[in-house]
């Protein structure tokens, strides 16, 4: 007992002193512990600023490396992050507003995992799929069927389904279609997005859902923090089924899936917002979150941002 707190007194008044700035940073030993302190520090500031919600670390402190690597991207805002501390790692015009595509269903998924019962089931309207155009990605639900949130969840993040959206967003708040949009711009608030508005749940074109590089890299490191939503975005395939019995077959969007290096994280495209990725991948055994907006390329610029984070970066 006498040994444990000789060592804890003696740590006590070396961590003080180096923040006097007494001791000399180099010192072996001290070094670990002023590096351990300031990455408690720069974790803490993040966490505060970008209201995260993920509990208080030591996670290791990304660093520049002495390489140089020319980083080929084109989209019209970009951004790569590392997940544990919230660092930038780079980005382009983080801030600029921006029509987002299906980027607007994490959302959708953010109200259902925090308001919404997965085990309970719905019925699917007819008036809910006649809203969805013939070209609209969806899970190909069935009027009259009767489908658990947890179906809906999977449809709407997996399949990128249009009608699972909707069918969310007309059941889940007494309020139906227009509680939800109010619940979407509540939250993005409640989450400190503050250049994102929401005027629908599916990511149609609109001047008024839109939303930046920086505040879907908070929205999407918040939604990575529940396992099942962390499951379902690194599923490639699976079938799952109504309460009736009928089969939805699922092909996920997000062609780099590989649950090794990249395992997430959504998808979007239209017309007017271009291709969209928010990619979730592995470098150097630590996450980094990658967001492209309004690109041609929406895979090959997510791969060439986790390349350069893997040769530009240690930890």
């Amino acid at each position: 007992m006498t040994l444990f707190y000789n060592r804890f007194m003696k740590t006590l008044i070396i961590a003080a002193l180096i923040f006097l700035d007494i001791i000399p940073h180099g010192v072996p030993f001290v070094s670990d512990i002023q590096k351990n302190l300031e990455n408690k520090i720069k974790v803490e500031t993040h966490q505060v600023a970008g209201n995260t919600n993920q509990p208080l670390d030591f996670s290791p402190l990304p660093y520049r490396n002495d390489k140089y690597y020319t980083l080929t991207a084109n989209a019209n805002a970009y951004m790569a992050v590392d997940m544990g501390t919230g660092e930038i790692l780079l980005e382009k015009d983080q801030d600029q507003k921006l029509e987002i595509a299906s980027l607007t269903k994490l959302m959708t998924a953010r109200l259902l995992l925090k308001d919404g019962d997965l085990n309970k089931t719905v019925i699917v309207k007819e008036s809910d799929l006649s809203k969805v155009p013939a070209e609209e990605a969806k899970m190909w639900l069935a009027a009259g069927d009767k489908v658990a949130y947890n179906t809906l969840l999977h449809g709407l993040l997996i399949n990128s389904g249009a009608d699972a959206a909707l069918t969310i967003a007309d059941n889940l708040y007494p309020g139906g279609y227009n509680e939800f949009i109010s619940k979407m711009n509540e939250e993005a608030a409640n989450l400190n997005l503050k250049n994102t508005h929401y005027d629908n749940p599916v990511g149609w074109d609109s001047a008024q859902n839109y939303s930046t590089a920086k505040d879907l890299q908070i929205l999407a490191r918040t939604l990575l923090q529940d396992n099942t939503f962390r499951k379902i975005v690194d599923t490639k395939s699976e079938t799952v089924y109504s309460e009736n019995g009928r089969p939805y077959n699922l092909q996920n969007t997000n062609e780099l899936l590989n649950s090794t290096t990249v395992f997430g994280v959504k998808t979007g495209f239209t017309d007017s917002a271009g291709e969209c990725l928010i990619g979730a991948g592995r470098v150097k055994g630590q996450d980094v979150l990658t967001v492209v907006l309004g690109t041609g390329d929406r895979f090959g610029e997510t791969k060439n941002l986790l390349n350069w984070a893997d040769l530009v970066y240690n930890w």
